[in-house]
């Protein structure tokens, strides 16, 4: 399956293929190979708000991890979590780059304080996964998916400021 993001100026994409994750230009230019280490399957890559970085989840741990990687290719990454249980989906970064959300396949939803380096669950879902992480542009607010007891979707908005979070 591939997948593809668009860079932040939208003169770049980030493309995940087998496993393999490559950034491309918008017209002419290089494509560049963002990550390969042999042994290791990516997948989602995403830019992080300062176009510089990439946003990946990569199993080389052993458990799916999120990881950043430089967008051109050059330098070293960092794996970011440390400590999944189960496979983690959508890696998505706040617009000021303060954040990262995410969630896993025990059916909960983690808020990632890229500052403090520290990862918190925000949510858990007893019927289903969650869905469609979107951040508000000034990052105050995350929104995504989740099934109610009925298995109805809702959308649900959380508040970074306070904690709380609350049903559209």
């Amino acid at each position: 399956m591939t997948a593809a993001h668009i860079s932040p100026k939208g003169d770049r994409v980030a493309l995940t293929v087998r496993g393999r994750v490559f950034v491309a230009p918008h017209r002419q230019g290089r494509m560049v190979e963002a990550e390969r280490k042999e042994g290791v399957r990516c997948r989602d890559a995403r830019f992080m708000p300062d176009g510089n970085s990439l946003l990946v989840l990569c199993d080389g741990s052993g458990e799916v991890e999120v990881w950043k990687v430089p967008a051109n290719g050059v330098g070293p990454s960092e794996q970011i979590t440390k400590d999944a249980e189960v496979l983690r989906w959508e890696a998505s970064p706040s617009p000021d780059g303060r954040y990262i959300a995410h969630h896993d396949k025990n059916q909960r939803l983690w808020l990632y304080d890229v500052e403090k380096k520290k990862d918190s669950m925000i949510d858990e879902s007893e019927v289903d996964q969650f869905d469609d992480l979107r951040w508000s542009p000034d990052s105050r607010w995350l929104a995504y998916v989740a099934a109610s007891s009925n298995l109805y979707s809702r959308i649900w908005i959380h508040a970074l400021a306070d904690g709380s979070k609350f049903a559209v």
